[in-house]
């Protein structure tokens, strides 16, 4: 399997460095319970307060097909330059090779219906951003259709970028 993905690279849970990154995923796990894909509703933010600048809950619409973010942390608006939330995903990357392939990694958590972990290198998207690991996990309404995306990206920086501190 290609683990490749443009500036994307898919990894393992193990290979997972970040805290953040494993902290959302085990709280996807704990709120799915025994079922597939936990709901929407299911998600407290009091619950992962300290990660919400970082996370993205996204709509997924299939006429027209695309995403669109209900949410996006202060961490996410600042390294992106740009406000995600109540747009859709085409509108904040609109340069086609760049869109398609972030909407193949949406494609493969919706076929899939299990989070996929990544890492990014040398995005042009996130300002000042070295590269970042990153969860995208599956919600779904009804337990077996996906309709929803609750994500997370992790900074890693030497720099500082738009809004955010050098760590």
């Amino acid at each position: 399997m290609d683990r490749s993905f443009g500036n994307d690279l898919i990894i393992s849970p193990s290979e997972c460095t970040s805290a953040r990154v494993r902290d959302l995923y085990e709280y996807w796990v704990k709120i799915r319970g025994d079922r597939l894909m936990p709901r929407r509703q299911d998600i407290d933010p009091v619950d992962i307060w300290p990660l919400l600048p970082y996370l993205h809950l996204s709509e997924w619409h299939t006429n027209p097909d695309g995403v669109f973010f209900r949410i996006a942390g202060t961490e996410l608006v600042a390294t992106a330059a740009q406000e995600f939330r109540g747009r859709w995903l085409r509108e904040i990357t609109p340069n086609p090779p760049d869109l398609e392939q972030v909407m193949n990694l949406y494609y493969r958590v919706i076929a899939t219906r299990v989070p996929i972990f990544g890492r990014t290198d040398g995005s042009e998207l996130r300002l000042g951003v070295e590269f970042f690991e990153w969860v995208l996990c599956p919600l779904s309404d009804d337990g077996k259709t996906v309709t929803h995306f609750i994500g997370l990206e992790d900074y890693v920086s030497t720099r500082r970028y738009l809004g955010g501190y050098a760590q």
